[in-house]
């Protein structure tokens, strides 16, 4: 266990209430070591000062606060940082202890770090399209992560010190069982396949997924994940009668259902979107299921090919899925599970975390 007296604000773009990413996950792990961790959510201006509240997890809060000051952005900066600074003294008063770290996910509010001043200053971006403040953001860091060679390269013309961290995955949470209703969805004697995420996200390549949907009428595809009626996914497919909709789910039952699923699917509109989509934290998960991914350009994955049946040109992805659901004995092989499955343990947020402690004390950083 590290230092108990250690104690970290990480300041994220998403609350704590909803879909774990990696925000919740490293929270979570640090938490588990046995640092003092809060969680700061996005502002409420519903509140009149910020509400601390235990989480479900020991030494692990979140706060909810409404933001610094009106119009902060306009201020100058010196004075934006002397009231930021106010505003952090005054949150650690209320909290009873200083924090030895500002660990921040996202550049669009406290985008300059020398608001921390001697506190170690953590700027970590997992989204290339979370580019609001980044020249600031890093260049005020004491060190910086990202997931993706695209955004490292972008860091780095600001800061010497970034390091690309790939996405985790949480092994720890207990996996939850299916119920039986649930478990009546996979049809017996057929090939399941599934797509993981936000089905209203406009990355998602929906002229394909038709396609698939409609050509594979004995295939059965599930979609797991929030979606609107409104959405094109939805709008295009609802009337398929080989289509699932099991719509939000908890992220533990999330590996239940891949353990049904035969082929998992990633398609986007990678030639639009190609720095956005380098790496997409569901593809963790989908290997840890040990099943095939069949997938659409992935940069961070583009010398890994042994991982995923990733096609170059989204054209040719079509025929990459009639031939995996052709010869599934072959690629999902318990070899080529096996692989795909230790890949993702050597992911977990417990494993990315000791890689963030080995780089923090080459740069004589602690948290």
């Amino acid at each position: 266990m590290h230092g108990l007296a250690s104690q970290v604000l990480l300041i994220s773009p998403e609350p704590w209430h909803g879909h774990f990413v990696s925000k919740h996950h490293y929270a979570i792990t640090l938490a588990n070591r046995g640092y003092r961790v809060y969680f700061l959510n996005p502002p409420n201006n519903m509140l009149k000062s910020p509400k601390i509240e235990q989480t479900e997890y020991e030494n692990l809060w979140q706060i909810t606060a409404p933001q610094v000051a009106k119009g902060l952005r306009f201020y100058p900066k010196m004075l934006r940082k002397y009231v930021e600074r106010r505003w952090l003294e005054r949150l650690e008063r209320r909290i009873g202890s200083p924090f030895t770290t500002v660990w921040l996910f996202e550049n669009s509010r406290f985008y300059s770090m020398d608001f921390a001043h001697k506190r170690t200053k953590i700027y970590h971006q997992v989204d290339a399209n979370q580019n609001f403040h980044v020249k600031e953001a890093a260049s005020s860091a004491d060190i910086c992560f990202c997931v993706t060679d695209f955004i490292r390269r972008d860091l780095l013309a600001y800061h010497q010190n970034v390091f690309k961290i790939f996405h985790g995955i949480d092994l720890e949470s207990q996996k939850t069982p299916l119920s039986l209703e649930q478990c009546r969805r996979f049809t017996p004697n057929r090939i399941h396949v599934a797509y993981v995420g936000n089905l209203d996200m406009h990355y998602i390549d929906e002229d394909i997924v038709y396609t698939l949907v409609q050509k594979h009428a004995d295939i059965m595809f599930h979609f797991v994940g929030g979606y609107t009626s409104n959405g094109a996914l939805y709008k295009m497919c609802k009337a398929m009668n080989n289509v699932v909709w099991w719509g939000k789910v908890e992220s533990t039952l999330i590996l239940s259902i891949l353990e049904k699923i035969d082929v998992c699917l990633l398609v986007y509109r990678a030639e639009a979107y190609r720095e956005q989509l380098a790496n997409s934290h569901k593809i963790m998960e989908y290997l840890a299921s040990g099943k095939v991914t069949v997938a659409t350009y992935t940069d961070e994955y583009k010398d890994k090919r042994a991982l995923l049946e990733m096609v170059d040109d989204s054209g040719e992805y079509v025929a990459k899925f009639d031939e995996v659901v052709a010869h599934l004995e072959f690629y999902n092989a318990k070899e080529k599970q096996k692989q795909r499955v230790a890949f993702a343990k050597e992911h977990s947020y417990e494993k990315q975390l000791d890689k963030i402690f080995v780089h923090l004390a080459a740069s004589h950083l602690a948290l």
